[in-house]
């Protein structure tokens, strides 16, 4: 059967998949590293990784009417990671393993608009913005628990996605964006430690099938990298420059209005 194409001459399974609300679960993977840059010289360059994969949750809405696109997502995880650093102040150099417990909440929308390149293919360029939180509690439930540390910044960005029907109720997407931390802050006993600015950058790929009616079935795969730069001394301590990266892996379900 032949398609029968939007107003705005848009592929019909690429507007039913870019319409719909979906929730989300699966695993992400935590990649966290702070660097010694010259800090202290008794220790190596990295001072402390967290590594590991907790459970991710994520509520997700998006809608392409017309040629105008929004997405808008708050995403969750929690569990535990590994930690491999120190303990806390230096000297003496003590190495430590233990676990952490972490808390992620994001918050994330998207602005932009699509156009067709051709009959299976749709283009959308889009503006970024989101928060990101991050609860990180190393060896909770050690004698060397010093506090929670509650990491938050804000991401702006621009990107594009690519969404292609190769066949009926078959979709497959592709997205990268670029853009820039800012806000950034790092607080623990209620002291403040606000982090430098520095580039973000994200990347995404997804298959969407509709199953049956306006149900779809969604599977994705994520990837996020940002770094934050050294607090101030503040009160005798400082946050080091570090780095994380990400890598989500998401089933979702998806229902079309």
């Amino acid at each position: 059967m032949p398609r029968r194409f939007t107003r705005a001459g848009l592929n019909p399974d690429i507007v039913m998949a870019a319409n719909q609300l979906a929730i989300s679960i699966g695993q992400l993977h935590q990649d966290y590293r702070e660097y010694n840059d010259g800090l202290e010289p008794l220790l190596p360059p990295i001072l402390d990784a967290e590594t590991g994969s907790i459970s991710a949750y994520r509520l997700s809405y998006t809608a392409l009417i017309g040629h105008f696109y929004v997405q808008g997502a708050r995403s969750f995880a929690n569990g535990k990671t590994a930690y491999d650093g120190f303990l806390q102040p230096v000297p003496p150099v003590t190495p430590a393993k233990t676990v952490t417990d972490n808390t992620i909440d994001d918050f994330d929308v998207k602005l932009g608009a699509g156009f067709a390149l051709g009959s299976m293919t749709v283009i959308v360029p889009y503006a970024d913005l989101g928060v990101h939180t991050w609860i990180r509690e190393v060896g909770k439930a050690t004698p060397n628990y010093g506090g929670a540390e509650k990491y938050s910044n804000l991401i702006a960005g621009v990107g594009v996605k690519v969404l292609f029907s190769p066949v009926s109720r078959l979709v497959f997407e592709a997205g990268a964006t670029t853009g820039t931390t800012a806000g950034s802050n790092m607080n623990t006993n209620g002291t403040d430690y606000p982090l430098g600015k520095k580039p973000y950058l994200a990347a995404d790929i997804g298959v969407d099938y509709r199953f049956v009616g306006a149900w779809h079935l969604k599977a994705t795969a994520d990837y996020q990298k940002w770094e934050y730069g050294a607090s101030d001394w503040i009160a005798g301590a400082m946050e080091p420059h570090s780095q994380t990266k990400q890598f989500e892996y998401l089933l979702s379900l998806g229902y079309t209005f």
